[in-house]
């Protein structure tokens, strides 16, 4: 009785156990956003700490699951038993009792020595990393064209990056390396760090509570209005990886995106330069020169600084280098040409493979993000949908002075195309 019973059992859930397995292989451990597949220290010592706690579950689970099938099975009622059912009165087995105290105490040690070790590790950059991630160990402080790359006074410290939230998209400034907003220059939605080098992570918001999360790199920390948090990442293999916020924080927190480029050392520092470097003038007569005009008449440069030619602008994303980015509107939209980049990511098997940024698809993006925020029509005319739910450009009150009118911008078809080719000038 009990074979069959047991036989039949095992066959329904061979095929459920098939079923569950299938979604174990390689390639849905490996997408975009997996916890699964770290690439830093962080990242593993907390990947570490979860297989730990799973292979804990999974031994309880099999041990009680197990013993309650058999009890059931082993004591279950026959035809045969007394139909009165006999009631022993006693207090149990102090043995047992005291054995299943002791093993869920050593459960508990078991995954508490591993979490208290990677709360302490995780807190800030550890000392055995600060030797080989300091500025001086690996960044030249004074470069090939003799100018100073950071202060001397910082050289023994590892990189720091400051983070910002605001409603809904990340600002990053480098104070070590002269790219702040007080410089008039910033970095919004992508984060650019140095191979195989620790970079303390602080953590600020302008405004509600936000959450910094790269799932290969880190674990999520949040960023608190007037508190200071702090983390630190490392990165171990170059590529293109994908973050977000991972704290309700209003209509578009769902699309407050960010990317976190990992580069060579000597590519960081070229990189450095660039976003140091003043945007490019548009040749007169041209449509990017109308779309210039444009920007200071339609008040884009209320909000947006672009250095070299529009300097006011310190509320919305800074936009030097706007047309260099991989990702537009809070990182929502992808600049790359998006067959290829899926191409690329099957071919070499790897999520963080990066395409370069495509100018027609950075271009459509552009005319698809001012021509929908906002307003009531896109390139075509036709009525648009809100690329961003709640985004606060064209529909914002400039400071929130009380009296200020709210800005409701209207552009034509040939007005979107002119600013487009402006912004595709800033590289």
């Amino acid at each position: 009785m009990f074979s069959r019973l047991f036989h039949r059992v095992a066959v329904l859930a061979a095929p459920l156990c098939l079923f569950l397995l299938s979604g174990c292989s390689k390639e849905a451990l490996t997408v975009r956003q997996s916890t699964l597949d770290p690439k830093g220290p962080v990242a593993q010592m907390q990947y570490d700490v979860f297989m730990d706690t799973v292979y804990l579950v999974v031994v309880l689970f099999a041990l009680v699951g197990g013993l309650l099938v058999y009890a059931v099975i082993r004591f279950r009622a026959r035809a045969t038993d007394d139909p009165k059912p006999i009631v022993e009165e006693g207090h149990g087995n102090p043995l047992i009792e005291i054995g299943l105290i002791t093993a869920s105490i050593g459960a508990l040690v078991f995954i508490a020595i591993p979490t208290l070790s990677a709360i302490w590790y995780t807190n800030d950059v550890p000392t055995e990393a600060v030797a080989t991630s300091k500025l001086s160990a690996w960044y030249p402080r004074v470069g090939a064209d003799g100018k100073e790359n950071y202060p001397k006074a910082v050289e023994e410290q590892v990189l720091e990056i400051d983070v910002i939230g605001k409603q809904w998209w990340f600002r990053f400034e480098y104070p070590q390396l002269g790219l702040t907003s007080d410089a008039k220059h910033t970095v919004p939605n992508e984060i650019v760090i140095p191979k195989g080098k620790a970079v303390r992570i602080n953590l600020r918001s302008e405004d509600v509570i936000h959450s910094f999360w790269i799932p290969k790199i880190a674990g999520k920390v949040d960023l608190m209005p007037g508190r200071k948090n702090l983390m630190w990442i490392q990165a171990n293999e170059v590529g293109h990886y994908y973050g977000q916020c991972a704290e309700f924080c209003g209509d578009s927190h769902a699309y407050m995106l960010f990317r976190c480029e990992v580069v060579e050392p000597a590519a960081f520092d070229a990189w450095v330069k660039a976003q140091k470097a003043p945007a490019a003038e548009p040749a007169a007569g041209t449509k990017a020169a109308k779309g210039k005009e444009l920007f200071a008449a339609k008040t884009c440069a209320m909000c947006h600084n672009i250095t070299g030619q529009f300097g006011a602008g310190m509320f919305a994303p800074d936009l030097t280098h706007v047309a260099s980015r991989k990702s537009l509107a809070g990182a929502w939209l992808d600049n790359r040409d998006l067959q290829a980049q899926r191409a690329l990511e099957k071919k070499e098997q790897n999520t963080e493979a990066s395409v370069p940024v495509d100018p027609a698809t950075l271009k459509a993006n552009l005319i698809k993000w001012i021509g929908s925020s906002g307003t009531s029509h896109g390139a075509d005319g036709k009525p648009t949908k809100d690329v961003k739910p709640g985004n606060r450009m064209h529909y914002y009150a400039m400071f929130n002075v009380a009296g200020l009118n709210v800005s409701k911008q209207q552009f034509t078809a040939e007005e979107l195309d002119c600013l487009a080719e402006y912004l595709l000038t800033l590289k």
